[in-house]
């Protein structure tokens, strides 16, 4: 029989298409898989496992939500910021967005990239294998789900990645 590791409760707010958001919490593995510490939320999201055990805060049942039919999915109030994106995440670049959903609801906020140095395009970033991603608004950080974003418009131009303008300086 397999050994019951405890787990640590995140409360997040998750939404669906065409339903209103539900307040509840994820369980979160007291030991993530690729650093020190617990498990964040977008671990979580991101994990190979299609199916998220969520327990609902109306009335404490479990519901089995498939990942990648979430739109969103918001840490609760007072979670720790490590608990949402692991320490080892380093934003090396920002752009402000507006993305919109499948179902026509739309969102703004600053995309925060984890990019190599070549790459520094918000379309690089959201080509990334990971189905989850960060945009930090005004009400909090919410994990978005790529498989339900029709579009992201980017409000600034990138720059050029870093050494594109070496070489021969015109005269």
């Amino acid at each position: 029989m397999p050994e019951y590791i405890p787990k640590l409760r995140a409360a997040v707010v998750v939404c669906q298409p065409g339903q209103e958001p539900i307040e509840g919490s994820l369980s979160l593995s007291p030991q993530a898989e690729f650093h020190h510490g617990p498990e964040t939320i977008l671990e979580r999201v991101n994990a190979r496992e299609r199916i998220l055990p969520f327990h609902r805060r109306q009335d404490g049942a479990v519901l089995l939500l498939s990942r990648l039919e979430l739109e969103w999915v918001a840490a609760g109030r007072g979670v720790d910021r490590d608990l949402i994106c692991p320490h080892t995440y380093q934003v090396t670049r920002e752009e402000r967005v507006q993305v919109r959903f499948t179902s026509g609801n739309e969102m703004e906020g600053l995309l925060q990239m984890e990019l190599p140095e070549m790459l520094n395009r918000a379309s690089d970033f959201l080509n990334g294998e990971d189905d989850f991603f960060p945009l930090v608004t005004d009400q909090g950080v919410y994990l978005l789900n790529k498989h339900r974003v029709l579009f992201t418009r980017v409000f600034e131009s990138s720059p050029l990645p870093v050494g594109a303008n070496e070489g021969p300086n015109p005269v």
